[in-house]
Formats: C-alpha cells, structure tokens, sequence
C-alpha cells in the first residue's frame, strides 16, 4: 500500500505531455479518435516573425506649435491632436508624440470618435502609462468610441449579410489546410487579401447542431470568414496558397468560396504607452436591461469603447493602461467596453492594463476585450471587473491567442460568447475570482438565440487563485464537437467539461509551458 502511495505520488510530481502534443509534434497530428491541436503559432504582428517596430522617425509633439495641444487637463486638446495624427498620415507615417500630462479630449458633434487613427504607419504615443493620461470628458456615448483605429475608406471582408459572387472551392475542406482548390484562379495575385467565407445554409446549421434554432440566410456574424494573404498561385492546377492555414468547416453545400476583401486594411500603426480613462456618467441606471431604456446610464453609454480597432492587420498595442479620471469613483475606468477588435488580423496587444468599466448589464456592454477578429495575439494583460474580462463572438473570430494573462474579477466569466467562434487558445491564463467559459449552447441573445460558441479551442495551463462567485469552476468547458482542456493548477483549478480533458489540478509540470511559444519556435526552427 506504501509503495503504491509512493509511486503514485512520484508520478504525480513528473513532467508530463499531452497526448495530443508529443514531442515530435507537427501541424495535423491527429489522434486515433479524430482530436487534433490546431497550429495557433501564426497569431500576432507579422506571424510573430517580426518584432513591433521601435519607431523614431517623422515625431510630431502635439504641444508643439502649430498643433499646441494643452497637457493640463483644462482645455479640451481634441482637434490639436486629431490635426497631428492627420498630417502623420497623409506624410505616410510619423509618432504622434503626448508628452507628460492630461489630454482631454471628446467626440466632436456628429462624431462617432473622439481620436481617429486612419493612416498606416502611424503611432499614437505617450510617455508612459501613468504619465500621459489621455482624459474623455464626454459621458452621452452611446455607440461611440474614445479612439479608433480603422481605415480612413470603408472596408469589407464582404461577408456583411449580404450575397457575394466569389470564386468557388471545388472540394469540401473540413479540416486545416493552406491550399484552396478553386475554379479558377485568374482573377487573383501573390499579395492580394482575401476572405474565404460560406453562406449560412441548412446544411451548415445542421453540421455544427443548431437545426430548429437558426434559419438559413445571409447573416454578418454568421457567415464563417477566413481572412487571409495569397502567397502563391498556381494556375495549372488553379489553387490557391495562403499564409495562414484555415481553420476548415468549408463546404462547397455551403456555397464555400473566396473573394477579395473590399478597400485596404489600416497596417503598421499602433497605439502605447498611455493611460486611458473616461468620465463617470453622472445618472442612474446601471441594470441589465436598461440599456434599452432611455434616461439611463445603461443607454447614455450603450456599445461605447474606450479603444475600437476595425479591419486593422498587422497593428498592435502596447503599455496601454486605464486609469480613474479625478473626480471619479475609483473602481470606474471606461464607461462600458474598453477595447473592441471588429475584423482585425494579425493585432498584437501586449503589456496592456484594463479596469473596472461603470456598465456591465446586457447588450453588449462593459467587456474588457471584445475579440471578433482572427489571428490576434494577447499577452501579458491584465483585465479586472469587467463584465467578461475576454470575450470571443461571431464567426469571424478564429486562430486567437491569449498567453500569459490574468483575469480577474469578472461580473460573468471570460467566454465564448456566441457564434461558432472557432479554434481558440488560451494559454496560460490565470484566473483569480474568473473563469474560462465555452458553454456547449447560449440560448441567449434574442433572434438569432447565440447558440452553439466553439469547437476546436483549447484552453491551456490554466492556473486558478480564486474561484468566481458564479460558478466554482477554473475551466467550464462543454463545447460542440470537440474541445480541449490540457493542464489546470493553483488552488481553484477544478473542471467541469465534457471534452478531452487532461492533467486536472497537475498543470505546473506541463510540458511544454506554453503551447503558442512552443509552436512558434518550431515553426520558426522549420521555416528560418
């Protein structure tokens, strides 16, 4: 009995793998039951191949004339600050430089945002986090948002619930794969951005389980989107390669086919270190619903984000922080969401610092991260009171990652939230007073109900110091098809899932660490 204690205790205190992730792993091993690691490794600025640039050229200090920004907090420093970001763009880049101090700053009249950063190549910098602190001083923004990053001319992934005539795939693609077999490939080049998308038919509902709750029709959240760069043509065989392997549910039943992205992508601008506060609405009315009632804080800030990066490749964020504005309750940072990814790729968000937004009822509001784009990399943040601190939704957001973060405190879980967000990681996410949430069905969200949230995600190393108030769980994970947990640790690391699980309460001698960092180095160490 002894020696059986013994050698079960030793076993215990071993490193251990995953069975699905051997040593001599590589993209598309696949276990004797079908289960299989998607290859997350393409997530972030450049493929994670390149590091974020350092910029120092074309700095233009918005205290300087003639833009004359005032950094005391008493003048409102909008326009002078939009005026630099606007002539850093036209000059095709530049550093829009705040110095030290306090920015205030709102949305002009008709306005949806107070700071646009429309061109490429351009940085909205501050001196750092707690130093530069940029102050919104309006509190009616409904729909409107602090400072977005998005192009100047209107973008379409052309996947917006309407019908598209694109090229079509001339076999199903079920699973990952780089090379799409297309009818014809005339009409495309080596660089061109694409989506690869399907049409919600009866036959996709009844694939991933949602008959009797879906009906067939164009939808803009859920139409299956891959956004992707052509890297090579073959015109013989007419196929098409991409950068990045798709996530695969392609089938030509769903009408699945390629098509251009309509207008450019904003790309190699950024936005760090500064911090990023908003002012407390001064009403009442902060329940669930009253975001649909009018004379309400619920309604008054209903969809707002503090930041909101749309149809952004390759951008990122850095040491950008919240902060309470004087005169606020402390525990209120943003007045509901505080950053938003609405059709992004390839967005790093590193070493951000994200608190405490005044509404957190229904409706979309007060989310820490709002992910709904693909191939995003979030790491090294921290989100705390959020609504859900990270939040995945739609079709359009697949292959993310988020590494070594902490949630903390969330009035719900972090989720998926709706929409077969597929093929997710989360990688070494510590959760104190949270969870991590992929629900196998949300019958929530009217008509269409949100219904099936993932397949395919995997939920990694996950470390628990307090379990939430709403559930008593680290990892609540029951998804549709199959789902991954894989190691969890801490003093509240228990699950509840009905998918592969492994390593329960044994995560601290996981190996690999971190799947995305080791999946990187090997793609890296195969394609140098």
């Amino acid at each position: 009995m002894c020696l059986v204690s013994l050698l079960a205790g030793r076993l215990a205190a071993e490193p251990w793998r995953s069975t699905l992730y051997p040593e001599k792993w590589t993209p598309g091993l696949t276990d004797s039951a079908g289960r299989f690691l998607h290859d997350f490794s393409h997530a972030g600025y450049h493929c994670g191949q390149t590091a974020i640039p350092d910029r120092t050229g074309n700095v233009i200090d918005v205290t300087h004339a003639p833009y004359s920004a005032d950094a005391t907090g008493k003048i409102d420093a909008t326009a002078a600050i939009q005026r630099a970001l606007d002539v850093a763009g036209a000059a095709g880049g530049g550093v829009v430089y705040m110095p030290a101090g306090t920015y205030r700053v709102a949305p002009p009249q008709g306005a949806k945002g107070a700071l646009v950063l429309g061109g490429d190549g351009v940085v909205l910098r501050g001196a750092g986090a707690g130093k530069t602190l940029l102050f919104n001083d309006a509190t009616d923004m409904a729909g409107k948002n602090v400072i977005e990053l998005k192009p100047r001319v209107p973008v379409s992934w052309n996947a917006d619930g309407k019908p598209v005539d694109g090229v079509k795939i001339r076999e199903d693609l079920p699973r990952p794969v780089s090379q799409i077999p297309v009818d014809d490939v005339s009409g495309f080049s080596v660089g061109d951005l694409i989506v690869v998308r399907n049409d919600l038919t009866q036959h996709f509902i009844d694939t991933i389980g949602m008959n009797g709750k879906w009906t067939p029709g164009q939808s803009q959240n859920r139409t299956l989107t891959y956004c992707r760069r052509v890297t090579v043509i073959d015109a013989i065989d007419n196929v098409i390669t991409v950068d990045i392997p798709l996530r695969g549910f392609l089938y030509t039943a769903d009408n699945a086919q390629v098509v251009k992205v309509s207008g450019r992508m904003i790309s190699e601008s950024g936005l760090e270190d500064f911090s990023i506060g908003m002012r407390q609405h001064p009403g009442e009315g902060l329940a669930e619903e009253d975001w649909s009632k009018a004379g309400t804080v619920g309604h008054g800030v209903h969809g707002s984000a503090a930041i909101a990066v749309s149809f952004a490749e390759n951008c990122w964020l850095r040491r950008v922080h919240t902060y309470s504005p004087e005169g606020n309750d402390p525990k209120i940072h943003a007045l509901s969401n505080i950053l938003k990814l609405w059709r992004t790729r390839l967005v790093t968000v590193i070493d951000c610092n994200f608190k405490f937004p005044q509404y957190r009822g229904g409706g979309g509001n007060g989310y820490g991260f709002a992910i709904n784009g693909q191939d995003n990399l979030i790491r090294d943040c921290r989100v705390e009171g959020a609504r859900h601190n990270y939040d995945f939704g739609t079709m359009s957001a697949s292959g993310n990652v988020i590494v070594d973060c902490l949630a903390k405190d969330g009035k719900l879980g972090s989720d998926f939230h709706m929409f077969l967000s597929l093929a997710n990681l989360l990688d070494n996410v510590m959760c104190d007073g949270d969870f991590l949430e992929a629900r196998a069905f949300r019958p929530w969200g009217g008509n269409p109900v949100h219904g099936v949230t993932t397949t395919q995600s995997v939920f990694w190393n996950t470390r628990g110091l307090r379990y939430s108030l709403e559930r008593p769980v680290l990892v609540y994970s029951h998804q549709f098809g199959d789902g991954y947990v894989i190691g969890t640790s801490g003093p509240a690391s228990k699950v509840d899932s009905s998918d592969f699980v492994e390593g329960e309460g044994r995560g601290e001698l996981l190996v690999p660490r971190s799947l995305y960092f080791d999946q990187l180095k090997r793609r890296m160490a195969a394609h140098p």
